[in-house]
């Protein structure tokens, strides 16, 4: 029956307490350990630690159980720590903007988170569990809260001056311990004048060492409660965690209400009855070797009255208390009928990961439920394997007792003598065991490729695969192989990093802010630091430090170098660098330099003034100006070399001619010297009245040379 409630009329301390126990009775969980998530969680923690318990319980001689769901576990943690643990750095907050202050301020806080999960809180233990939880139990839930802690010094003194004193309690942490007495002492100086000086005697300062810190737990899924019609913690009606606690812890945690509390009186806080039994602790203790208590009052001593155990449900549910007909979020904590904890609260402080998701369902699957159908198979086949090998080893055997004695059968011995009544010849005979199919350990071999195809751990994932480097397979194809099997972690880890990682790291952030309005000190890379959490945003996105897919590191460092390379380099070659911010440069190291995750304000200051502004446009302009004088020039010197080729083509037709006209010159005077010659030949023969030789005309002379000329290619050079 659902009890109703009028309009605008605040809920009561009694219906709050309904609603409460109402919540835990329709939530999921391990409720009187009836819950189906308890008998699948049991299943993967026996599958997971092979042990031959539950549903692997031996029907026959062998207890063997198949490791196939520890070596995915094992595997997948082991590659998910890698990849989110690797360098203690997870949590990366996204600059408000892409001034060197907004980068600062987004370092500042990455680090002082990071400090916090890896240092504080020994964050890879905390996380490497965490995601060890989620693939063996479905899903993982973890807490944070800021916890108040001190620690305190004390420091003693025979006598301090007032001046001392003061000095020491300059410091806000350190007080005085009990009454100061005091007395006067007199001093004199060099000029014989007497000074008065107070002194304190046995002065005893005790100094308050600040320890608080936002706290990580893993939440014991025995111990988590949510309502079953939720797809997420933000949107469900109830969301609750039922521990433990001793009388003495309530006392002193809550004194204000502790006198309400009849523990006498409480039919849950009787010690029988707070000590509840859960199968999940039982199981992690019995894989380990533990023993678990059973209950059993011969067994255990009773308690001291102080040390009984109370228990505690902590819950976060919307619910109007002050009656604006508007509910709104509560953490709430009761001890049975009783509320010792109430508080506004803005979000819930629980995140969770889910390595398998199904749509529209809070629980997933785990790793285990991906391998249990191979892991039983496996178990079965092996399990006969190994019986079938007892069978053949201690045979049963057939035998008469009316004549051997069948104790010494039962127990023999090296050269025993087993005395007989009668002809052993056929009182005794074996029964052999039935022969294996032939089709085991093809199928055996069938069953471990069906599990690395359900799982994506594959041997070549898990470098295992030997026949990958046999010849004839490359260091490329070996590394294309891997890199197809590994989209399916991959896919696993970015869902880690969208969801219950992101929320944690925002979670974390958020709650520092809020509660540690001072100045925090942190070591990064043995560098100790301090920053100021009121001078960080209230808020900031963040993203999850995580080196796979397109928007990577390694990614984004190839896309920046590029661009510094390739881009901005050739706008100002082709004059065009006017198109450029004048900040560009900056703004371009400032994000190569943040990607290797080293801060840019180490090596460049702000460039968001108005003076880096001006210098930067004046550069731009230079450069520009620059680019365009080099690209007039350019274009001169090509005009240049046009003229000049021009010229000596000219030159070359000038030379020509000038070649022409000297040859004609000479053959000028070669004609008029070859005339000159002939008429004195002429002239000496009439003086000597001979005759006169045939003057050969000047076309049959060039004839003939031309043909002389002409037939040295034709091999009559030597003619």
């Amino acid at each position: 029956m659902v009890q109703s409630y009028g309009y605008k009329e605040p809920v009561t301390d009694e219906q709050l307490i309904n609603m409460i126990e109402q919540g835990v009775q329709s939530s999921t969980g391990d409720f009187l350990n009836s819950s189906d998530l308890a008998r699948e969680r049991l299943k993967s923690t026996y599958e997971y630690a092979g042990v031959a318990s539950d549903h692997l319980a031996p029907q026959g001689v062998s207890s063997i159980v198949d490791t196939s769901t520890t070596e995915v576990i094992e595997a997948y943690t082991a590659i998910l720590s890698d990849l989110f643990l690797s360098n203690h750095r997870l949590a990366r907050f996204v600059p408000y903007d892409n001034s060197p202050g907004a980068f600062k301020a987004a370092r500042d806080a990455s680090d002082v988170v990071n400090y916090c999960i890896f240092k504080k809180n020994n964050g890879w233990q905390f996380l490497s569990s965490w995601i060890k939880c989620s693939l063996l139990w479905k899903n993982a839930v973890c807490r944070w809260d800021y916890v108040e802690d001190y620690d305190y010094i004390f420091e003693d003194y025979e006598e301090v001056t007032q001046m001392k004193l003061d000095e020491i309690l300059s410091d806000t942490t350190a007080e005085v311990i009990g009454e100061l007495n005091y007395q006067n002492r007199t001093t004199s100086m060099d000029n014989e004048v007497n000074n008065v000086e107070l002194i304190y005697k046995d002065v005893r300062i005790r100094k308050k060492i600040d320890k608080s810190k936002v706290k990580l737990e893993l939440v014991p899924p025995e111990n988590f409660r949510i309502s079953r019609d939720a797809t997420e913690i933000e949107d469900a009606q109830f969301v609750g965690i039922q521990t433990q606690m001793t009388r003495s812890e309530i006392r002193k945690y809550y004194p204000d209400i502790v006198d309400d509390i009849d523990f006498d009186n409480m039919h849950d806080t009787s010690w029988l009855g707070s000590a509840k039994y859960s199968q999940d602790v039982a199981a992690r203790k019995q894989v380990t070797g533990q023993e678990y208590w059973q209950g059993s009052v011969e067994q255990h001593e009773v308690p001291l009255e102080a040390n009984i155990n109370v228990n505690v449900t902590e819950c976060w549910i919307e619910v109007d208390r002050d009656g604006d007909g508007i509910a709104e979020l509560k953490h709430i904590m009761t001890i049975g009928n009783h509320i010792v904890y109430e508080n506004d609260v803005e979000e819930i402080p629980l995140a969770s990961i889910v390595p398998i998701d199904i749509p529209f369902e809070f629980y997933g699957l785990s790793m285990a439920d991906f391998t249990r159908s191979s892991t039983l198979a496996s178990t079965a086949i092996l399990r006969g394997f190994v019986e079938n090998t007892y069978l053949t080893n201690y045979a049963p055997k057939l035998a008469d007792p009316n004549i051997v004695d069948f104790s010494a059968l039962q127990n023999m011995k090296p050269k025993q003598i087993i005395p007989t009544n009668g002809n052993p010849q056929g009182a005794v005979s074996t029964l052999p065991p039935e022969t294996i199919s032939t089709g085991t350990v093809p199928l055996l071999e069938h069953l471990q490729t069906i599990k690395e195809q359900a799982t994506g751990m594959s041997k070549t994932v898990q470098g295992l695969n030997d026949t990958l480097y046999v010849s004839g397979n490359s260091e490329q194809k070996f590394a294309a192989v891997q890199s197809a099997a590994q989209k399916r972690i991959q896919h696993i880890a970015r869902r880690f990093a969208e969801t219950g990682f992101k929320r944690l790291i925002a979670g974390v952030y958020e709650t520092m802010h809020k509660s540690m309005k001072r100045k925090v000190s942190y070591s990064m890379d043995g560098v100790y630091k301090t920053v100021d959490m009121n001078a960080l945003p209230s808020k900031m996105d963040v993203e999850i430090l995580l080196d796979i897919g397109e928007n990577s590191n390694s990614n984004k460092l190839q896309k920046l170098q590029k661009i510094g390379a390739e881009v901005l380099p050739a706008l100002n070659n082709n004059g065009a660098g006017i198109v450029v911010r004048p900040e560009a440069p900056a703004v371009l190291a400032t994000q190569i330099i943040e990607s290797m995750n080293m801060d840019s304000n180490d090596f460049l200051e702000d460039y968001n003034t108005e003076e880096f502004r001006k210098r930067a446009m004046e550069s731009v302009e230079k450069q520009t100006q620059d680019a365009e004088l080099a690209k007039q020039l350019q274009q001169q010197k090509a005009a240049a070399e046009v003229d000049l080729q021009s010229a000596n083509v000219q030159y070359t037709i000038a030379q020509a001619k000038n070649t022409m006209d000297d040859n004609s010159r000479q053959l000028a005077v070669s004609i008029d010297k070859h005339f000159q010659e002939w008429a004195d030949l002429n002239i000496k023969a009439v003086k000597e009245g001979t005759e006169v030789p045939q003057h050969p005309s000047y076309n049959e002379i060039l004839m003939m040379a031309q043909q002389i000329l002409g037939g040295r290619p034709n091999g009559n050079s030597n003619n």
